[in-house]
This record gives structure tokens, C-alpha cells and sequence, in this order.
């Protein structure tokens, strides 16, 4: 039994709510990432509505149209209609004039793989709905397709859409309201597994954490085991290739020529493998938040789960298949501590920009040469800035007293309004011992419990 929840997405709500209640004729697009919980958001947003939903499927495009069909026969109470085309379906929509009418058609891209079908939606918005109180959303998951078809500046609907959503996994603060009972360092370790994709979040209980990742990803058996692969098989061509370039990123070749050795390429040719990750979302590229050319950087996984899958499944795949788990299993109980490290920066990140220290505007890593640090915040125009370490670990006050010192040094290296900053010093751990006798000496310092109530 799967856990179903509506967690969040009350923007995306009073957004669509807003653009519902306004005059004329809406027309939403709705994309993101599979398994974000766009079709969710979608049924959660017209379940007091007037409306007509077609979920799509992946076959011959005449069946969709033949759902669609029937859905609006449904909808108006007739015998199923036998339109043959969606501008005749629409059509008919329209000459109804139901005011209030939403609309879904939910993921499109499984449709618009019809090359034409683009075109006829054209004519849709155009000539069919421009003039009525209807809201039209077209929803899609394969995000290279969605970003190249529909709203890429060659395709015949760009520019015509009146509100667009790209769907965001939830925040780490959310799975709190989602796993109301489960310590704070479990819901890290889910965190840090299924980021805040809600599809993945419904195998977990919270209860017994490393048990349940064992049994949802260790198992050849299990939904999430294949989830990757049959995701990056959907989005790309020669995903062999993109399978070696995300691995190489996952276990820390995080520069041009490093992934190039680890996936057996030319440096001259990943760059072009890269974008296309970059672009679709699954990874990004990182400059040192203070570097102006943004010319060079790094690489980093975009998304927990699959940088965890990536880790500790991918090397091991063949061999988890056939039920051979002990070699994969004990990487993750030898190095998934350390990997939570990593998901720790994320969620210190968010923590910061949700709690506001005080006012800023930039905040990321910072690096140059051989100095690194986690997180640096700042304001240009009050000339601000703070300095924080990470550390997924528990303090003791001397340790924690010894790591800001060390930080306080690296800070010196930091080219930045030197002589006019007014400098701020922190740390964020797991646990920190001393916590409030570090505040009286002015640092700035959070651990898990600081992170649970915010």
C-alpha cells in the first residue's frame, strides 16, 4: 500500500485559481520532470470546476483522440461523439459556450509526437478559443520534447501561452507535513534518496529508513530500481553515453576533462552531452559564487534521486538484477553517511534562504584554487556577508570553535569589498554542542533542530 498525499502547492494553486477567474480565454502549459506531480496538481485544481480532463497515453494518437471523444461525451451528456480531429472536438467545445470550462489535456507530449498536431493546436488557441471563457492546460512530462515542441521559439504556440508553470520537486521542509511522525535525520536520508519527487516519497513510510531503501531500490523487483534508466531511454538518444557521463558526475568527476576520462570521451566532445543534460534538467553547472566570467565551473546532479541512483546502482546494476545485492549493499552502508553530506548542503541552502539571516541577494559555494567554501551569502548593497560550513556530523563545541576558525582564514581569501564587508560567521551541523554559548560570541550556527522548526 502506497502512501498517497497533496503536500504543498499552494502557489501553483492560486496561480491557476487566479488565471481561472479572470476574463477571456487562458491558455496554461503546464511541464516539469516526471513523477513531480503535475497530473495531481491538475485533478487537485479542477475538482470544483467545471471541466473536461484527457490524460493522455503513449499510443497511436487516434486513440487519444478517441478518449477525448468520449471524455466530452461524458462531460455534455450525449452519446460519445465521433469527431476526427481535436480542432472538430474543440470546436464543438466552443460552440457550447460554457463559460467556466476548464479544459486539460494531460501529458501532451505522448500526443504532439503526431508532427502536425502542434499546428492544429495553433489554430485551436487561435481561431477556436481566442474569443470564449474557457482555460485550455496542456501538461507534459518528456521535458526535452515539451521545451523544443511547444515552447521552443520555433514552435507554432510560442508566445501564445498566458501563464506557464515548470512544476519543482517539493522542498525538504514539506516532507515534514508528508511524514509527520519521522525523525528529522530519517527524513534526510529520504531526502537525500527521493529529493522531493512525490512519486517516489509514496514507497516510503519513514519507519524504518534504510530498510525501506533496501527494499525499494536494492530490489530488481521494485519500481524505483529501473526508474532511471527507463527515463533517461525516454528523454535521449545514445543513453548509454549520457549513463556514463551522469555516473562519472555522481562519484565526483565534476570537471569537463575528469568526466571525459571517467566515460572514455574526448573532452572536446562532452561539452555538447553536457548542455543537453543541463538543459533538460538533470544536471547543472556551478560557478563559484563569486566568479564573474562564469566561464569555467563544475557539474553537479540536479536531482537526489538520480544522483543517488547513479552512486550506488548504476556500477552494480547487472548484478542487483540477478538478485546479487551484498557487493552494492555494502557501498551504501559504507559511504551513504558520507553521501548525506552532499544532500545536507541542499537542505542548509534552503534553510538559509527561507530563514534570511539578514537580507541577500547571492548565495552558493565558493571556491578558488585549493580553498573551498560550502556556503557564502551576501548583499551587494549593504556590503554584507557571511561564511558558513556544512558539516553532517555532531559538534563538539571545541570542534565546532576549531572549524570556524579555519573558516575565518579561508575568509580571508575571498575578494569582496575588502576593508568595507561587515562579515558574518556560521556553522550548520547535525548536531551542535554549545550551540547558544557560539551565538553569545556572535556566530551564526544552526543544527537539525533549528532546520526542524523553521
Amino acid at each position: 500500500m502506497f502512501r498517497k498525499e497533496f503536500i504543498d502547492r499552494r502557489k501553483e494553486l492560486e496561480f491557476l485559481d487566479k488565471k481561472y477567474k479572470e476574463k477571456g480565454f487562458e491558455f496554461i502549459i503546464v511541464s516539469g520532470r516526471r513523477r513531480t506531480g503535475k497530473s495531481r496538481l491538475l485533478k487537485e485544481f479542477v475538482k470544483d470546476k467545471e471541466n473536461i480532463f484527457l490524460l493522455c497515453e503513449e499510443r497511436r494518437w487516434q486513440y487519444n483522440l478517441s478518449k477525448f471523444n468520449k471524455a466530452i461525451g461524458e462531460y455534455f451528456e450525449i452519446p460519445n461523439p465521433n469527431f476526427n480531429s481535436f480542432s472538430e472536438c474543440f470546436g464543438f467545445i466552443a460552440k457550447q459556450n460554457k463559460k467556466g470550462l476548464a479544459v486539460v489535456i494531460d501529458e501532451f507530449s505522448y500526443l504532439i509526437k503526431k508532427s502536425d498536431i502542434i499546428a492544429e493546436f495553433q489554430t485551436i488557441v487561435d481561431e477556436i478559443l481566442s474569443e470564449k471563457e474557457i482555460m485550455l492546460i496542456l501538461s507534459g512530462s518528456a521535458v526535452s520534447m515539451m521545451k523544443k515542441r511547444v515552447l521552443g521559439h520555433k514552435s507554432p504556440l510560442y508566445g501564445r501561452s498566458t501563464g506557464q508553470i515548470f512544476l519543482q520537486p517539493l522542498r525538504f521542509r514539506d516532507l515534514r507535513e508528508w511524514f509527520p511522525g519521522a525523525k528529522i535525520e530519517d527524513l534526510v536520508k529520504i531526502y537525500a534518496v527521493c529529493d522531493g519527487i512525490p512519486k517516489y516519497l509514496e514507497f516510503f513510510w519513514g519507519f524504518d529508513v534504510e530498510e525501506e531503501i533496501k527494499e525499494n531500490i536494492f530490489n530488481p523487483e521494485s519500481f524505483l530500481f529501473r526508474e532511471p534508466k527507463l527515463i533517461l531511454e525516454e528523454e535521449l538518444r545514445e543513453p548509454e553515453t549520457y549513463f556514463q557521463i551522469l555516473e562519472a558526475i555522481s562519484v565526483g568527476h565534476t570537471k569537463v576533462v575528469e568526466i571525459a576520462n571517467y566515460s572514455y570521451l574526448q573532452a572536446k566532445d562532452v561539452s555538447s552531452y553536457l548542455s543537453v543534460l543541463e538543459d533538460i534538467g538533470f544536471v547543472r553547472k556551478e560557478h563559484s559564487v563569486l566568479d564573474k566570467r562564469r566561464i569555467r565551473g563544475t557539474y553537479r546532479m540536479r536531482d537526489n534521486f538520480f544522483e543517488f541512483w547513479f552512486r550506488f546502482i548504476s556500477r552494480y546494476f547487472s548484478e542487483i538484477e540477478t538478485w546479487e545485492i551484498e557487493g552494492a549493499w555494502s557501498d551504501f552502508k559504507r559511504e551513504f553517511n558520507s553521501y548525506l553530506g552532499f544532500t545536507f548542503e541542499k537542505i542548509a541552502m534552503e534553510f538559509l534562504v527561507e530563514k534570511k539571516p539578514f537580507r541577500f541577494q547571492k548565495i552558493g559555494r565558493w571556491w578558488q584554487k585549493d580553498k573551498e567554501i560550502d556556503l557564502v551569502v551576501l548583499n551587494e548593497e549593504s556590503k554584507e556577508i557571511a561564511f558558513f560550513e556544512v558539516k553532517w556530523s555532531d559538534l563538539e563545541l571545541e570542534r565546532a570553535r576549531g572549524i570556524l576558525a579555519e573558516l575565518e582564514e579561508k575568509s580571508k581569501f575571498v575578494d569582496w569589498n575588502k576593508g568595507e564587508r561587515m562579515e558574518h560567521f556560521g556553522l550548520i551541523a547535525k548536531r551542535l554542542e554549545g550551540k547558544e554559548k557560539l551565538k553569545e560570541e556572535g556566530y551564526l550556527c544552526y543544527d537539525l533542530v533549528d532546520i526542524q522548526k523553521e
